[in-house]
C-alpha cells in the first residue's frame, strides 16, 4: 500500500488504521462471495468472528521510505527468493530501483514493453530469449541473477530497460507475420515467419531477434529459409532431441550481435553437422502422423506449390480447398477392405498418417461427404485439375494399408526437394 499524506495522517491519531482498512477489504471480497455462491450475505455475528480473526492472527508491516529508490531495494530484499514473484517482477523492481535520476524513463520504457508483450508472451519466455539473444547461454534459474549482475547503475539500467522495450516491439512484430514492421520484407519471408509460428519454433527466436536487427532484408529472408527447413526437417518430421539443437541455435546470436556472422549462410554452415541428411528425413517423413490440421495443411500445401513450380495460390485458400482423410475418421461399412487391411490398433494411426492425408477442392468435397473409395475417385479425385496431390489418388485401385505407405513414400520424395539446405 503506497502511504499518502492522508494515509500517514490517519496513521498518526490510529496506528490500527492499516489492520482496519485489511479487515474492511477482506469483508468486501468475503461478502460479495457469498452473495455469488448462496445469494445471501453474512450476518453481523459472522462479521464479527471474521474481524476477531483478522486482530489476532494479522500483522501489518509498515515501513516508511523517503526515497522510492529505497523502496524497491527493501522489496527485492524481501522477496529474495522470489517466492511468488516471476522474473519480470524482479527484474522491474531491480530496474526501478537502479534507475536513480532516469526512473521516469525506465518506467516508460517498461509500460511499453508491457503492451507490446500482454497477448504473446502468457509464459513469459521474453527475457530469455531476449538474454540468449544478446548475451548467450544461461538457463532459466539463473537468469533473474545474471540480469541483476549486468545492471550495477542507473546507466545500466536504462540501457538494458531501453534494449527490451526495442527487443520486445520486435518479439510482437515475430509473433504477428502480418505485423507492419515486415512491410519492406518479401512474401516468402512473411510466410516463412509464419510458418515459424505455426510450428511454435521457438528455439529460434534468440537468432530472428539477433538477425532482424543486424542483417538486411535479403539476408533475413534468406535466413529464414534456413531455420524452416530446420524446423520441419529436425524438429516436426525428425523429432530429434530438441537439447542438441538449443545447444547450437544458443551459440549463433552473440556472433551475429558481434558481426563474426554476417551472412545467413554462416548460419546454415554453423548447423550443418546437426542436418538431418535426405535419406534420414525421407525415412521419418514416409512415416510420420500428423493431427494438427494446420500443420498438415501447411505440409500438403508446400509440397503441392513444388509441383506446380513454386506457387499455387488456389491451396493456400482454406475456403477454396479442404484438408482430406482419404479413410475417413468415421468410416461406414464401405470401407470394410480398407479397415481390414490395417491392424486395429493402428487404424487410428493411418488415418492421420500424411499418406491419408491430401487436399481437395471444398465444394467438391461437401457433395461427397465420406462415400467410398470408388466413388470419391471417381467424382472428386479423378477431376481435380488443379490439385496435384489430389490427382495422384485416382492412380490408384485400391486404398488399402499398403496403398497408404506408398503415397506416402512418394510424398517423402517430394518432400526431401521442398525442405532442404541449397
Amino acid at each position: 500500500m503506497r502511504i499518502n499524506d492522508e494515509v500517514r495522517g490517519r496513521l498518526k491519531k490510529d496506528p490500527n488504521y492499516l489492520l482496519l482498512q485489511a479487515i474492511t477489504i477482506t469483508w468486501d471480497l468475503v461478502r460479495e462471495r457469498q452473495r455469488q455462491v448462496s445469494g445471501q450475505e453474512f450476518d453481523l455475528t459472522t462479521l464479527l468472528s471474521i474481524e476477531k480473526y483478522l486482530c489476532s492472527h494479522v500483522y501489518v508491516l509498515l515501513l516508511l521510505i523517503t526515497d522510492e529508490a529505497d523502496a524497491y531495494v527493501i522489496f527485492e530484499t524481501l522477496n529474495d527468493r522470489g517466492r511468488g514473484l516471476t522474473t519480470m517482477d524482479l527484474l522491474k523492481n531491480h530496474v526501478f530501483g537502479k534507475s536513480g535520476g532516469y526512473l521516469d524513463q525506465a518506467k516508460s520504457h517498461w509500460a511499453n514493453i508491457r503492451d507490446n508483450l500482454a497477448d504473446i508472451d502468457p509464459r513469459e519466455r521474453f527475457l530469455h530469449h531476449y538474454w540468449t539473444s544478446h548475451y548467450g547461454r544461461t538457463s532459466r534459474s539463473k537468469l533473474f541473477r545474471s540480469m541483476r549482475e549486468h545492471i550495477t547503475d542507473s546507466k545500466s539500467a536504462l540501457d538494458f530497460v531501453e534494449g527490451l522495450a526495442k527487443s520486445s516491439k520486435l518479439y510482437l512484430a515475430l509473433a504477428i507475420p502480418g505485423h507492419p514492421y515486415w512491410n519492406d520484407y518479401d512474401q516468402r519471408t512473411r510466410d516463412n515467419l509464419e510458418t515459424l509460428t505455426l510450428l511454435n519454433a521457438q528455439q529460434a527466436l534468440p537468432i530472428l531477434l539477433a538477425a532482424a536487427e543486424e542483417f538486411d532484408e535479403v539476408e533475413f529472408g534468406k535466413l529464414t529459409d534456413v531455420l524452416v527447413t530446420m524446423a520441419v526437417r529436425y524438429n516436426l518430421i525428425g523429432e530429434l532431441r530438441t537439447g542438441v539443437l538449443a545447444n547450437y541455435y544458443v551459440e549463433i546470436p552473440p556472433t551475429i550481435r558481434s558481426g563474426e556472422i554476417r551472412k545467413s549462410a554462416q548460419v546454415r554452415q554453423a548447423i550443418k553437422t546437426i542436418y538431418p541428411s535426405d535419406e534420414e528425413f525421407k525415412a521419418a517423413f514416409a512415416r510420420k502422423v500428423v493431427r494438427n490440421t494446420q500443420v498438415a495443411r501447411y505440409l500438403l500445401s508446400e509440397i503441392e506449390k513444388h509441383e506446380q513450380g513454386g506457387t499455387h495460390q488456389v491451396v493456400s485458400d482454406p475456403k477454396k480447398v479442404n484438408l482430406e482423410h482419404i479413410l475417413p475418421k468415421n468410416p461406414s461399412q464401405d470401407w470394410i477392405d480398407t479397415i481390414h487391411s490395417i491392424e486395429r490398433d493402428e487404424l487410428d494411426e493411418y488415418t492421420y498418417r500424411l499418406g491419408n492425408l491430401t487436399l481437395v477442392s471444398s465444394t467438391a468435397n461437401k457433395r461427397l461427404g465420406s462415400k467410398s473409395f470408388e466413388i470419391k475417385k471417381e467424382h472428386l479425385f479423378s477431376k481435380e485439375e488443379h490439385i496435384w496431390c489430389a490427382r495422384m489418388v485416382a492412380d490408384y485401385a485400391t486404398w488399402l494399408k499398403e496403398d497408404i505407405e506408398n503415397r506416402q513414400r512418394l510424398l517423402a520424395e517430394r518432400a526431401v526437394e521442398v525442405w532442404r539446405f541449397t
